[in-house]
This record gives structure tokens, C-alpha cells and sequence, in this order.
């Protein structure tokens, strides 16, 4: 989700939360260029990188799973754009965003442990109940990486199933068509910010040491605009088919 869904989500304190200070900092050319590793991108930089990248190998086109992304764990940065964030956890109605991978899986561990068995976490928000083959521990669900391989082989699979895209991003989310449709509506929605802002998202999960682009006050202004057109709605778990 782009914005909180009913009830509220629980932010991590304002001096723990780095999000929205690297992202449109002027960079500065690198002395060696370097592709960086997905450990050296800040965390607002680790989902984009990590969702390219399992749509290119899926085969996933018009970056269609990066909205999802946005859909699933997207969150507003303090310089008014958006990001999807990897330490996102979802559970009992409710999205939390946590500042560490360790803050993400410490508060899971808890919930767990009070018998919530329906939690999803990451980039793409995969659900530990319905999925979990998915991940071999908590760590690893949490990594962007992993996260998003899954979710693109999930929605490929859909799409083998069911014979078409359109129809695999709605079952990613629910079995039921309203509520499925509606999904599909909301990525459909978040499509119009991944495309007015395709090149800040690129330049974002190429890290720090690739390009050296100048974000003017217009140009931060429209992404800012851009923003604003994303689609409303609550947030919900992802399931297999026929599980909800």
C-alpha cells in the first residue's frame, strides 16, 4: 500500500528512519564506477533494485511487479515521494514500518508467539501462513532479493494457471474476483507513478556510485505530483488460490 490502510500503520521513530535523505541527494561521481551489491543500497533503494531485477528474469513486463511493489509495502518518504520498503510487516489489518531487518523480524517473532499465524512481510508482502515453503527462516523472507524471486515465480505461475496477467496480479492477491479486481485497480493505479517516475527509480536502485543526476525543485515537484495519483486501498495478504 502507498498509504496506510484502515487503522493506521505504526512508523518507526522520526531518528531511527533514514528513508527519503539518500534518495534525492545530488551525487557525487564515482572515483571507481561500480555496480553496487544489494547490501550497499540504503533501504529505500533495496526493493526497487531487488523487484527490477525478478521481473527482468520472469519475464514480467512493464514493471508491473514494481507496482505491486508499491501496492504491497509502499511507503512515503519524508521528501514527499514514495519508495517500497523491505522491513514492511502486515498483520491483523494493520502495516508497520520498521527502521532494521532485525526491528521487522523481532516484532514477527512476537506476533507469533501471541498465535497470529497470517503476517506478511517484505517487498512484496508474502504471507508466512499460505506460504511457507516460501523462505527457509525469517531472514531470508525479509531479503529483498529472495522476497521479490519469490513473488515474481508466485505471479508466473498464476499467469500459467490462469492464462493471462491481468488475471495473475488479481489471484496474487485474492481468489475472490471483487476483491481480487480490486487489487488489480490498485496496481493498475500505482502504474501511473512507476511510469512518471521510472528514471528516479532506476537512478535509486543503481545506489550512490552510478549516475550523477541533479533533482531540480521542478523535477522533485512533479515526481511529488506524480505521487499523489496512486490508488487507495486497504492492504491485504497475499494468497494461493482458493484461500481466499
Amino acid at each position: 500500500m502507498l498509504v496506510s490502510p484502515a487503522g493506521g500503520a505504526a512508523a518507526p521513530p522520526a531518528n531511527l528512519s533514514q528513508i527519503g535523505v539518500w534518495s534525492t541527494a545530488l551525487y557525487a561521481p564515482p572515483k571507481q564506477p561500480a555496480q553496487p551489491s544489494a547490501k550497499a543500497l540504503p533501504p529505500e533503494a533495496q526493493c526497487i533494485a531487488a523487484i527490477l531485477d525478478a521481473e527482468k528474469a520472469a519475464g514480467i513486463g512493464d514493471h508491473l511487479l514494481l507496482a505491486m511493489g508499491f501496492t504491497e509495502s509502499g511507503r512515503r518518504t519524508e521528501d514527499r515521494l514514495f519508495t517500497a520498503w523491505p522491513w514492511t510487516v502486515n498483520t491483523e489489518g494493520r502495516s508497520h514500518y520498521f527502521p532494521t531487518r532485525d526491528a521487522a523480524i523481532a516484532f514477527v517473532r512476537e506476533t507469533q508467539a501471541r498465535g497470529v499465524q497470517s503476517i506478511d512481510v517484505g517487498c512484496l508482502q508474502v504471507n508466512l501462513r499460505w506460504h511457507p515453503e516460501a523462505f527457509p527462516d525469517l531472514v531470508t523472507a525479509f531479503d529483498p532479493v529472495a522476497n521479490a524471486r519469490y513473488a515474481a515465480s508466485f505471479l508466473s505461475a498464476l499467469r500459467r494457471d490462469h492464462g493471462s496477467l491481468e488475471t495473475a496480479i488479481a489471484r496474487y492477491h485474492s481468489a475472490q474476483s471483487e476483491r481480487g479486481e480490486a487489487y488489480r485497480q490498485r496496481v493498475t493505479g500505482n502504474l501511473r507513478w512507476v511510469a512518471g517516475a521510472l528514471g528516479y527509480l532506476e537512478t535509486l536502485a543503481a545506489g550512490p556510485g552510478g549516475a550523477a543526476p541533479v533533482w531540480t525543485a521542478a523535477e522533485r515537484g512533479r515526481l511529488s505530483f506524480l505521487s499523489g495519483l496512486f490508488a487507495d486501498g486497504p492492504a491485504r495478504p497475499l494468497l494461493p488460490a482458493g484461500q481466499n
